[in-house]
């Protein structure tokens, strides 16, 4: 877990969807210190204030508020990314806008008078991160929860179906405007330009592998969260709880694939990475997003094949969990 804080304001997360429902309840347990609400009340807040009109009720009636997908960070980047370690990069900002990151003047004297003037928020930092350290050491089963990330997921299928839906969509309007003679009937013959190309239509693409797959994971984390549910009831070995967290320790792992990603070998987790042309910033679903964007169709199958295969390991890990669950006494 890394943190920062930039300043006063909202508390900004993103991590692994694993964690998402654990650091809703941390923030559930931290006052924020203007408002005096909890942070995660003032978060929701901020959520519903810059949701689209169409997306307002479905932020406002959602038991947690959804974490951002980890780009690229020296922090965290080896840790998730490469070795497959959940992880959360946490801060508070929103109200101050510094522009100063990395400069000269980034210090101790321009943040005392212009930012976190009083420090109210890197206390309420410093109560963050250690509330969900002292949690994390402290769980007879460590907190990890799969129903977000399954749900996070499938966001990410949708997206990927609408990109798709849009290209073709582009490009057929494109098309039809070169054959109407649209780019010749409004070229400056003074200042010439060439007129785009017809290009051939982005094929359809069967997202059928990694849907299915996507149902089977909601279905077995749906059933784990019940066995945790049952299991925190019970009076269960040391050992026996012990091995249980190492299993669920490993679960992000499931998400790695060794061969890595296309031209980026180091980056071998197939929900998250940093996009091949945007620096720090993250693209989701990177090997199938990044080929539709390209326009390498071709290299679409084989990438979703993989995200599927991905999931699929991840729940069959999770129906392990279950079962050690199940079997405590």
């Amino acid at each position: 877990m890394s943190s920062s804080s930039n300043g006063r304001g909202f508390l900004e997360v993103a991590g692994s969807h694993t964690l998402e429902h654990f650091i809703n309840d941390v923030a559930r347990d931290i006052t924020d210190p203007e408002t005096h609400l909890t942070v995660w009340k003032r978060q929701q807040a901020h959520a519903i204030e810059r949701a689209k009109a169409e997306d307002k009720e479905k932020v406002r009636s959602r038991a947690d508020w959804r974490i951002a997908a980890l780009g690229s960070g020296s922090d965290y980047t080896p840790f998730l990314q490469h070795l497959g370690i959940p992880s959360l990069n946490i801060g508070y900002g929103g109200e101050d806008t510094s522009g100063i990151y990395h400069s000269i003047y980034d210090d101790f004297y321009f943040f005392t008078h212009f930012l976190d003037t009083d420090f109210a928020y890197g206390r309420a930092l410093a109560q963050t991160g250690g509330t969900a350290v002292i949690r994390l050491a402290d769980a007879d089963i460590l907190p990890f929860q799969y129903a977000n990330l399954a749900d996070t997921v499938r966001t990410y299928d949708e997206e990927l179906q609408l990109l798709l839906k849009k290209k073709r969509e582009e490009v057929a309007e494109r098309n039809r405007e070169i054959q109407d003679g649209v780019f010749a009937a409004i070229d400056d013959p003074r200042r010439p330009r060439i007129a785009p190309k017809v290009e051939t239509m982005p094929p359809a693409l069967d997202f059928t592998p990694m849907s299915r797959a996507i149902e089977v994971l909601t279905r077995r984390a749906a059933a784990l969260d019940e066995a945790r549910g049952a299991a925190a009831k019970k009076s269960a070995p040391a050992a026996a709880l012990a091995a249980i967290d190492a299993k669920i320790a490993l679960s992000e792992q499931q998400l790695l694939d060794a061969a890595g990603l296309v031209h980026r070998e180091w980056f071998k987790h197939l929900l998250y990475a940093p996009g091949f042309y945007t620096g720090y910033g993250v693209k989701t679903v990177p090997g199938v997003r990044e080929a539709m964007e390209q326009g390498e169709y071709q290299r679409v199958p084989a990438e979703m094949g993989r995200v599927a295969q991905a999931l699929e390991r991840e729940a069959a890990w999770l129906d392990s969990i279950t079962k050690m669950l199940n079997g405590l006494k």
